[in-house]
């Protein structure tokens, strides 16, 4: 089990979060979130970095990492017994898009299941609509 560790944000990355510190998490910490968001609610990847990086007093939280995680569990239920106690599915990127990983459409359609209307975008994407009331925050 890797653990997390705040870095200095990078020089190159000082133009969008600024200087400070970042925190890149370790996939149990995303999980540990993740858990916590109820049915028929999502959350974004940006309102887990908040959360996280709150918690261990960083800046902010590399969400190319967090993105990256949720990837790696999808990919994780894609080849076990799908297990659904960890509803990685909930987790959208801030522009509502649903994150592309393998079989993303069937997990998409468990958001949908859940009371949160889909619609296509015009790329092919899948975009939740949801309305504040459904968004979850940490």
């Amino acid at each position: 089990m890797k653990k997390s560790k705040i870095v200095d944000i990078p020089f190159k990355m000082e133009k969008y979060y600024g200087k400070g510190k970042i925190l890149h998490p370790a996939i149990e910490e995303i999980e540990s979130l993740i858990e916590k968001i109820p049915n028929g609610k999502v959350a974004t990847i940006d309102a887990i970095g908040k959360r996280l990086a709150k918690d261990f007093g960083a800046d902010v939280t590399c969400p190319m990492r967090i993105g990256n995680a949720i990837k790696k569990i999808a990919e994780r239920h894609s080849t076990k017994k799908i297990d659904l106690r960890l509803p990685f599915w909930r987790v959208i990127r801030s522009n509502e898009h649903v994150i592309k990983y393998k079989d993303f459409e069937f997990w998409a359609s468990l958001i949908e299941d859940e009371g949160i209307p889909l619609r296509f975008t015009r790329s092919g994407a899948i975009k939740v609509d949801c309305d504040a009331t459904q968004r979850f925050v940490f």
